[in-house]
């Protein structure tokens, strides 16, 4: 894997790969979701903690403010926490009516909503996720729900297409069910949270044995394992991953910063996750600095 200098036209960048509570709380892994750029879109999945420091601190940059959309596939914590603070961002402020919001409905008016109301009545397109529909992303792309089965919430996957594009996916929490290998057939890339070493009666998650079972039944050229729980983390993640690799299949446990260039199939660190000078944070802090440093006034007495 290379580093690179800049992201290719479609990309995905990992502003985090830790799963789940204890291991986002304790930050065993950054926790921030995902970064995508898609045929001129670009958009954040599950913005978790830390979403928004990953981005203004990514290397190469990532400007928030440039956001298109931000898709979330569920409102548990670990996926949603920097999900007003993103939205505000690509609305500039909160001054400018733009961007897309999409969520489960029950993230948006269920008992716990996840999207203050004054967000929401300020996005141009809000989107609430059903099984099936699709989703414009721009003028090329377009993004299917895939509802999936995860304790107490309305939770969906994500399958991305667009004419003369890579397909891609994401199957986010879940528990395997019969139909999933089928819905998610068509992606070249498929991220796939996994986050449990081994199976556990009555948590909606994936396990490694069940990745060993669903590659049984589809063969993405690369499957990227994130969301990963403590007991594969305390482990050696990069090991259990490339085991269940096939001649079908690359299986990569992704890292905190890993690039993937959607079109080609390669993988590049990314960088790292401390802003350097000339970055869009960096430029923001000099112009405000600049703009607003009163003058000293006269009676002020200034250190030697």
């Amino acid at each position: 894997m290379n580093a690179l200098a800049c992201y290719p036209a479609h990309s995905l960048r990992f502003l985090g790969t830790a799963g789940a509570r204890f291991a986002t709380m304790h930050q065993m892994r950054a926790s921030g979701g995902l970064w995508f750029s898609y045929g001129g879109f670009r958009g954040v999945v599950d913005p978790g903690p830390g979403c928004l420091v990953h981005l203004c601190s990514a290397v190469p940059e990532l400007n928030p403010t440039a956001l298109d959309g931000v898709l979330l596939s569920h409102r548990h914590i670990d996926h949603c926490t920097d999900m007003n603070v993103l939205v505000e961002a690509m609305m500039e402020g909160g001054f400018v009516q733009r961007g897309t919001v999409a969520l489960p409905e029950d993230a948006l008016r269920g008992e716990e909503p996840v999207l203050l109301q004054y967000l929401a009545r300020k996005v141009e397109n809000l989107h609430t996720w059903r099984d099936g529909t699709r989703l414009s992303l721009g003028d090329r792309a377009e993004v299917e729900a895939v509802g999936l089965l995860h304790h107490g919430v309305q939770c969906y996957g994500m399958v991305f297409r667009g004419e003369g594009l890579p397909p891609w996916g994401i199957i986010s929490d879940t528990r395997p069910f019969a139909a999933l290998a089928e819905r998610f057939s068509c992606c070249d890339i498929l991220v796939l949270n996994v986050t449990l070493q081994r199976e556990l009666p009555g948590l909606d998650h994936f396990a490694i044995p069940d990745v060993e079972r669903l590659l049984q039944e589809m063969a993405p050229r690369v499957l990227l394992l994130t969301h990963l729980g403590r007991g594969i983390l305390s482990r050696d993640p990069e090991t259990l991953a490339s085991s269940l690799g096939s001649g079908r299949t690359d299986v990569v446990a992704a890292r905190d910063g890993l690039v993937v260039d959607l079109q080609a199939g390669t993988l590049h660190p990314g960088g790292s996750f401390a802003p350097a000078w000339g970055s869009h944070t960096e430029r923001f802090l000099k112009e405000t600095t600049v703009s607003i440093s009163p003058e000293p006034s006269s009676k002020e007495v200034l250190p030697s």
